[in-house]
């Protein structure tokens, strides 16, 4: 599947809600909207934004914002904006069994974040790794 598509967005999700990592994540960071825009650049011709609904013990929701304005019209609780380069390289160490850390990448200011950071950092440090397996079954093609 190409990524970033909706195709691969929504498989992504379904993987995701199989994995009780995720699953318990979820559960302890309460109900989220949170979307990403992923920059064009390095084959991927124009950015690709998501939207994800997020909540305990529900499927989610996805949906697909034109652009970046649309996306912060909706006002979401958290907005990143990546570099196509960037979540390439993540998802590549995901494949290749390693453990990237999205987090990180926030931190060191590679992805620019919109939301309550301090919340973030407090759930995603006791859920570190959440997911990866998830998407390592995600078959991943890309541009």
């Amino acid at each position: 599947m190409l990524f970033p598509s909706r195709e691969w967005c929504e498989a992504a999700a379904v993987a995701m809600l199989r994995d009780p990592e995720v699953i318990a994540a979820i559960a302890d960071f309460g109900p989220v909207v949170a979307g990403v825009v992923i920059e064009r650049g390095e084959g991927l011709e124009s950015d690709f934004c998501a939207l994800a609904r997020i909540e305990p013990g529900k499927p989610v929701k996805l949906s697909y914002p034109e652009d970046e304005d649309e996306m912060e019209a909706l006002e979401p609780d958290y907005i990143g904006w990546a570099s196509f380069s960037l979540c390439k390289e993540l998802l590549e160490k995901t494949h290749a069994g390693e453990r990237p850390d999205p987090l990180r990448a926030i931190l060191d200011r590679r992805v620019r974040l919109r939301g309550d950071l301090e919340r973030l950092v407090k759930h995603a440090g006791k859920h570190q790794g959440a997911g990866l397996e998830a998407l390592r079954g995600v078959p991943t093609e890309f541009p």
